[in-house]
């Protein structure tokens, strides 16, 4: 009787124990953990980290479709790799989990787990190209997909449905340091909205006659190509075609092939009318300085090559009505470039490109006018 009551009592002692250590499990936030660096930095834009407040109505563990979905309470210790999905929306159409409207103009994404809203490094695995978006949507679901971004952000990264990427979070403190895996082996690049400076017509060449105002344009550096790796074997090599055949781009200011010199002398000595407005590029009054035959340009401005003839041609008019300039849509095999200009020099060129990196993010090279 004794052995038994004994018996009894270890056993009781043991669930005792058990219940106890279960009772003051508690799951704890590690501090996130600095990124580690192995090979070469670049520096990357795209949305613009800053610290949020999380949405509380949006960051609860849910169920979708009988699947349950956890969210990632520590994105510093966070990464994945998969096929993207494109969401192509009418802007304002559907509103996000965020509560946002959608518009497929910015650089936002979707994602089951990720906080909302945070900030993720997107890599393109088959030709290396990497932008910033901000997570501000739930999804993609039913499919293969592991992020859904928006038509701004796979343009910006040449994606197609078939493509492969890898998201690694970019975690933004209070203080507004940044960690994270999306921190490493980059350096995201400063933003800038400052107006170019003042184009001076009277010199024949639209050179400035005054700094930019606020943010010098020195801090903010495009990507470089030549620090690109592929980490897709399967995908085409970076420096060569690019992704389906795109071209690959070129540094800002980079040209495909010169013009003779005496072109170019030509060029500068074209007349300039002396009793046109003087205007800062971007104004009410004007847009940009540009040659308006199409005979006279020797240079355009390029902004990007999509598969898709008809998107190309809507984001050329979209471009040409925002900032005032024509623009045209030349084929290269089954890819599409938009293109703006044409002007007489690369100084009127510049112009339009300093704007459109300071209004719109939108990186993009110089290169000779397409023959007529």
């Amino acid at each position: 009787m004794v052995k038994r009551w004994l018996g009894i009592c270890v056993v009781a002692a043991i669930l005792a124990g058990c219940s106890s250590d279960d009772g003051n499990q508690q799951q704890v936030n590690q501090p996130p953990q600095p990124a580690v660096c192995n090979g070469p930095t670049v520096e990357i834009s795209g949305a613009d980290p800053r610290f949020e407040p999380l949405n509380p109505s949006v960051n609860q563990d849910y169920e979708n479709n009988g699947r349950r979905y956890k969210i990632v309470q520590n994105p510093a210790n966070f990464s994945q790799a998969g096929f993207a999905a494109i969401y192509d929306a009418e802007p304002g159409s559907n509103l996000t989990s965020s509560g946002e409207p959608f518009d497929p103009s910015a650089l936002t994404a979707a994602h089951p787990t990720l906080p909302i809203p945070s900030y993720a490094r997107i890599t393109n695995l088959a030709n290396g190209r990497m932008i910033i978006v901000r997570i501000n949507d739930r999804g993609p679901y039913g499919n293969d997909r592991v992020i859904s971004l928006s038509r701004a952000a796979a343009d910006r990264l040449n994606n197609s449905n078939n493509t492969k990427v890898r998201i690694d979070p970019i975690v933004v403190a209070q203080d507004g340091t940044m960690s994270g895996p999306g921190t490493a082996c980059t350096t995201i690049a400063k933003q800038t909205y400052a107006l170019p400076a003042r184009p001076d017509l009277n010199s024949g060449m639209g050179s400035a006659t005054s700094a930019a105002v606020d943010a010098p344009q020195g801090d903010v550096l495009a990507i470089s190509n030549s620090t690109l790796q592929s980490e897709d074997t399967t995908g085409a090599p970076v420096r060569s075609s690019g992704f389906l055949g795109a071209a690959t781009p070129l540094a800002p200011g980079v040209i495909e092939s010169e013009q003779p010199e005496a072109t170019a002398t030509a060029a500068a000595a074209t007349p300039v009318q002396q009793n046109a407005p003087i205007v800062a590029p971007g104004s009410a009054q004007g847009s940009i300085p540009t040659a308006a035959p199409a005979a006279a340009g020797h240079y355009v401005v390029q902004v990007g090559a999509v598969s898709d003839r008809a998107r190309a041609v809507q984001w050329q008019q979209k471009l040409s009505q925002q900032f005032g300039v024509p623009g045209q849509v030349s084929s290269n095999g089954t890819m599409y470039r938009v293109q703006l200009g044409p002007f007489a020099s690369k100084s009127e060129a510049s112009v339009l490109q300093q704007r459109l990196m300071s209004e719109t993010q939108q990186q993009s090279f110089i290169t000779n006018a397409p023959a007529m």
